[in-house]
């Protein structure tokens, strides 16, 4: 696998989970130990997934972490559905 295919990735997802933090710093007080921490810990799963997929070096295990990263994405576009119509 080639470094700089990697490198993009990476900067985006990497991106994704710096703003998920940023946005949710904005998230009720009283929902810091629920859906706050909930989409933290899926955004850093997101990036933590496709790094440790990507240093197996086997194109086999580096697709079922990119699903368990992929699902954890899935997560975070939930809540955040969840919270606008929350309308936290």
């Amino acid at each position: 696998m080639s470094g700089r295919f990697h490198d993009e990735p990476k900067e985006l997802i990497d991106g994704f989970a710096h703003d998920i933090y940023r946005i949710s710093k904005k998230f009720p007080k009283e929902e810091m130990y629920g859906i706050t921490s909930q989409i933290r810990r899926a955004s850093l799963s997101v990036m933590l997934n496709y790094v440790e997929g990507y240093a197996r070096c086997r194109s086999k295990v580096y697709l079922n972490f990119l699903e368990m990263s992929y699902g954890s994405l899935q997560e975070c576009k939930y809540i955040i559905d969840f919270v606008l119509r929350k309308n936290c």
